[in-house]
Parts: structure tokens; sequence; C-alpha cells
């Protein structure tokens, strides 16, 4: 029999009574909530593994009330309770997220059949997580430089703690990777990882994406949304670049911070999330707090402890390694592999995209290289690749002999180059070549360039 912790919502004395009684018999852990205020505290506190839910209590006391609430839920399988033969209601809970339904009055077999049903779901999807996140002796950060020895230690002291943490460094270090080692690292290694690109997402739509909306509360928005904030609930919430957030959504984050309560957009009560923050930047905070362009209460808060993540030419002896997986990641099924030039080559660039410019590059020499060739990839296809030019020193391609074959070469070159140039996005790149996505992939085809 499956086991677990249960939040049994509804109005109606006896039956909480009666049925936390008949569960707790089963092996059951149940909490009871009477409203759906006590509900949102008691998940927030407790985080339970299931939710059992009545749609229709106090104060609202309409369905809409009780559907709204599944979102806030939905980190764990929650179960409805509707009224005998109201199959609408119950159809229209399911697509609100809920992962079954029950009739009153309830029978208790049925009751223990889908509670040990929705139990398993959830072990399972915890141990599914728990397999899908990196282990200790894996997490994901590659080399042994000690820079990159020394964070990884800090990541091993900081993961289980619960304080927020701040990670510096340039971009395209692989700030949000130190994020999920910290949360690989903790005790909520099973709950959600959810990112939030603070620099993406349009001011106007932030709050929207972060705290979630009720249907009805801006033009556009045709039904209740859960935020980020809400799929986070039991996991880790990542602000990456948080340098870049608007001042108002500083001081709502801010409230959050301090008492664990956001209101979503169109909502009048508030709702709860228990959340670990994690966040990066790679700009100066205190040179922007000092300019009054963020403010210094919530820089504070995120300032919990701060690790920095490398640049790559502070861990130059973990380029041959980065490339060699970048490699291995890229080529399929080609064995293609480094000459010893092109790994002291890579280790002398200065790499100021760091390992986001590194991946790039291997990316593009490894489309670049022929097919008919000895598999190996040199100083000349890594320039090539990188700049659309030769590293001073290095023999040139064999001439083409007719004009289709300098054509050919010509587009080749122009192509690679645009790639490298925008790290292989190929709408970026065909902007900047002049033409449109789908001729860029048709040439690319037509030039096998992978």
């Amino acid at each position: 029999m499956t086991t677990g912790t249960i939040l049994l919502v509804d109005d109606e004395p006896a039956f909480l009574r009666l049925a936390a009684a008949w569960l707790e018999k089963q092996g059951q852990r149940v909490i009871t909530a009477a409203n759906g205020a006590e509900a949102r505290a008691a998940f927030a506190g407790a985080r339970p593994d299931l939710v059992v839910l009545d749609l229709v209590m106090p104060p609202e006391r309409t369905p809409e009330a009780g559907l709204a609430l599944i979102s806030v839920f939905s980190a764990v399988p929650v179960v409805v309770l509707t009224a005998h033969a109201d199959t609408a209601l119950a159809l229209r809970a399911v697509a609100a997220g809920a992962w079954d339904f029950l009739t009153k009055p309830v029978e208790p077999e049925l009751l223990r059949f889908v509670v040990e049903r929705a139990l398993a779901k959830r072990a399972l999807d915890q141990e599914l997580a728990r397999l899908r996140a990196p282990g200790t002796g894996d997490d994901g950060m590659i080399g042994a430089s000690p820079a990159i020895q020394r964070l990884r230690d800090m990541v091993r002291r900081v993961g289980p703690a619960a304080v927020p943490v701040l990670v510096l460094g340039p971009s395209g270090s692989g700030k949000e990777l130190v994020a999920r080692a910290l949360h690989a690292a903790g005790p909520r290694r099973a709950g959600p990882f959810v990112t939030v690109h603070c620099g993406a997402i349009p001011a106007e739509l932030l709050e929207s994406e972060l705290f979630g909306h009720l249907k009805g509360s801006f033009t556009g928005a045709h039904q209740d949304r859960a935020g980020l904030l809400a799929t986070a609930h039991g996991g880790t919430l990542f602000l990456d670049e948080v340098g870049e957030t608007p001042p108002p959504m500083q001081v709502k984050l801010l409230r959050f911070l301090q008492e664990g309560t956001f209101t979503p957009v169109g909502a009048r009560q508030p709702a709860t999330a228990d959340v670990r923050l994690i966040s990066a930047t790679h700009r100066d905070l205190e040179t922007m707090v000092a300019a009054g362009g963020f403010r210094e209460d919530f820089y504070y808060r995120l300032k919990g402890v701060v690790l920095r993540s490398p640049a790559l030419t502070e861990r130059r002896e973990d380029i041959a390694p980065l490339a060699a997986r970048f490699l291995a990641d890229t080529a399929g099924r080609r064995r293609l592999r480094f000459t010893t030039e092109a790994l002291a080559w890579l280790a002398e660039q200065s790499w100021p995209g760091n390992v986001r410019e590194l991946k790039a590059v291997v990316a593009a020499a490894t489309a670049l290289a022929d097919p008919g060739g000895d598999g190996t990839i040199g100083p000349a296809d890594l320039g090539f690749a990188r700049s659309g030019e030769l590293p001073a020193g290095t023999p040139g391609p064999a001439q083409p002999q007719t004009l289709p074959e300098a054509v050919a070469a010509l587009e080749r070159r122009l192509i690679t180059a645009a790639l490298a140039a925008t790290t292989a996005n190929h709408s970026a790149a065909a902007r900047r070549l002049g033409v449109s996505r789908v001729g860029l992939l048709k040439m690319m085809k037509r030039l096998a360039l992978r």
C-alpha cells in the first residue's frame, strides 16, 4: 500500500471527520481544511502528496472558486469532490488539471482505491524526477581546474541549505548549470526546477508569468492560469538575469521573499508558494544599487550566499574536456576527434562568450567536417568555423577548380561565419545573410552543412 500526506479540503465537518478517520485507519497522514484560505496555508506548510478538494466551499460557494484552487495545488495530484451526477463540473475540473474526481456521497472503498492510485502516481513522479536530476557524482559541471573544483565544493555545501543563492559570472559561463546543481544537491531535488528569464519576458507580461492570472483579468486572459511561482511549489525558482527585473516587479518579488505570499493578476486573495530562490546575473548589482537602478532591499534578500561562475579563461585546463564533450554531443555517429594542435589552439583563445561560444564553435566545426576525410578537426577548421578566416600560419583549403566549386566554397564560408557569429541560431544567421530561414536551411542541406 502506498502511503503519504493528504490534504482534505471540505466545508462539512462531519465529512472531514469521517473521511480523515477512514484514511488514517488505512495508514495515511491527513491534514484538513474547511475553506480555501485554510487550504492554501496548509498546502504551503505541510507540502502534502495529494489534495482531495471539494469544489464548492465558503466564502464564495461557487465552482469557479474551487476550480481556481486546482492550479494552486498543481504540483501534486488533485482529486476533486462533486455533487452526485454533476458530470459537467467533474469534466471541467479534469480540464483544469485535476487528476481524478469522486461524487458525493463518497464510498469508502472507492475513496481508498482512488487515493492509493494518486499516491502511487506521486511516488512515481518523484522517483522519475530523482533519476533525471544530476546526482552528486555528476553535477553537470565539466572540468577539474581549481576554479571549478572550488565551485563544485561550494555547491555541495550550500545545496542542502535553505538560504537564497545569487550566482554571478559573465555571460555564457554556465550560471544556470550551477543553479541546477544546487537544486540537485538539496532536499528539493524531487521537486520542479523552474527558470524565469527576467530579461526575455516583456515587463508588462512578467507579473502574469510569475504570479499567474484569473480569467478576464486582462484582454486575452480567457482562462485561469497558474504562474511560475505556483508551478515551482516544493522545488526551486531560478531567476536568470535578475538584474533585468523591472523596478515594480522588484517590489512585488521582495514582498514574496519577505512574506511568502503573492497575488495573481485579477485576484483579491493572496496565494502562497513554498520555493527555494536562486538568482543569477552577469551585471554588477552593487553598482546598480549605488546608481539607483536596483533596489537595495531586494538585492540583500537575493544575496543570501554568493557563488561565482568563472570565465572560461580562468579555467583553461577545462577547455579540452569541454570541447571533447561538445564534439561527442554534436558528432552523433560520426567518428570525429580533435588534433593535438586543435586542442592547443582552443586553449589559447580569449573566448569572450565563454562556454556558450566554445560550444557554438565546436558545433560549427563539426558541421564543416569533411564526410570523406580522416575524421580529424584541426586549428584551421576551428578558426574557419569561428570567424570564417584561417588562423595565421595554417595551410588553407585546396583552391576550387571550377566556378560552381568556387561559389559553393564562398557560400559555405559565409554561412559558417554567420552561424558562428549567431551561436548557431538559424533565424538570426538568415537575417545576417539576407535570406529566409527556409532558404538558409535548403542551402545548408545542399552544402552538407549540419
